[in-house]
């Protein structure tokens, strides 16, 4: 099969991931995977690495452009009569549009997918009435509750609604190696909470650093590890002066080397306001790490409260300090549920089981059409 691929992010995250695995293994099982994506994105970088095509005269712009997005319509409609592909898949709300608008009167047009990463309202208007219940054949979902959330929509069919969950490779994030990172973190004999993920607001930062602020006299050796980049970056800096826990966090930035860091903590903390899924949680899973997460979203398809980690109620900061105080005072139980988090996702979140789930689904519409 030949399939493209479409996202808008330049940047890097769980949804670039997770599309770079799919890639990966459709391309494993001998398919021609395909990515369309702006210029200059870090996912297109990744892609060609590994041997995957790229097609980057795209912009897929945010916000409502209409000269910028007939300039899509028109290079994706060009392409997608060049190649002849079987399925398009897309994976954001700009690619999306234009998809669906370039396959408009295409003779053997390709089947239309698109993959819900979050759990963000879809507005009810007559045009995503059409985009989402006549334009698109099937909606990956990453999570049940995503899955729950659209079956929930009038104009979207639940036959048309497709679980999969993403993916982690525990085999990568379980390798890294804890005396030399916490040696190059100068975070020796310290207790080590971490975050990875972009610094945005439904990532709950404020309310990790609120928990900080709550023990810092009881676990005056703590440290708070802060991975990632965003648009709160400066004023995450000023809250953390505010707080005055700003001696006690550490902001890392963008890094390449994710399994030292999952290596060097402790604790790893999750304390989401809303979430698609949770491909941090799963990475810092694969780490062996105990996990303290918000109940939301799809982060429970994950964790089991008190088995394979500790889930609080999105938002508490009261709640998200206790977790972290009591996992810190019961350091083997802490240990048993990233053990037991681990064994979660090697059962469930395989890269092997991504790829042929997508391929099982793309076969699935292939044979309608014969």
């Amino acid at each position: 099969m030949k399939i493209l691929h479409t996202n808008f992010l330049k940047g890097w995250g769980g949804q670039s991931n997770r599309i770079l695995i799919v890639c990966r293994e459709l391309a494993r099982r001998g398919h021609e995977p395909i990515l369309a994506v702006p210029s200059g994105s870090e996912l297109a970088r990744r892609a060609r690495k590994e041997g995957i095509g790229t097609f980057e005269k795209v912009r897929f712009a945010r916000g409502f452009s209409p000269w910028n997005l007939w300039k899509d319509i028109a290079c994706l409609r060009s392409l997608i009569r060049k190649e002849q592909f079987d399925v398009i898949h897309t994976h954001g709300s700009q690619d999306s549009w234009a998809a669906a608008l370039a396959l408009i009167g295409l003779r053997g047009r390709p089947f239309l997918i698109r993959t819900k990463h979050n759990i963000f309202p879809i507005k009810d208007h007559p045009a995503n009435r059409w985009l989402y219940g006549k334009a698109t054949q099937k909606i990956v979902c990453i999570s049940q509750a995503i899955l729950e959330y659209c079956a929930g929509m009038p104009y979207l069919e639940r036959k048309n609604l497709v679980l999969i969950h993403s993916a982690v490779n525990a085999e990568l994030y379980g390798k890294g190696n804890r005396d030399s990172a916490r040696k190059a973190l100068g975070v020796e004999g310290k207790y080590v909470v971490g975050i990875i993920g972009r610094l945005r607001p439904e990532k709950g930062h404020r309310i990790l650093f609120q928990a900080v602020r709550h023990i810092k006299e009881k676990i005056p050796e703590l440290v708070l590890i802060v991975s990632g980049t965003g648009t709160l970056y400066q004023e995450l800096k000023e809250y953390a002066r505010e707080l005055h826990i700003s001696e006690m966090v550490r902001f890392l930035g963008f890094r390449n080397d994710i399994p030292d860091i999952l290596a060097s903590l402790d604790v790893f903390a999750m304390p989401s306001l809303s979430e698609g899924l949770g491909t941090a949680v799963l990475e810092a899973a694969a780490a062996r790490l105990p996990i303290i997460a918000s109940n939301v979203g799809g982060i429970p398809d994950i964790i089991e409260d008190r088995n394979t980690g500790w889930l609080v109620t999105p938002g508490d900061a009261a709640a998200l300090a206790e977790a972290l105080f009591f996992l810190y005072t019961h350091k083997e139980l802490a240990a048993s549920f990233g053990s037991a988090a681990c064994r979660h996702i090697l059962m469930h979140f395989s890269e092997q089981a991504l790829g042929e789930k997508n391929e099982i689904l793309y076969k699935s519409l292939l044979s309608e059409k014969t």
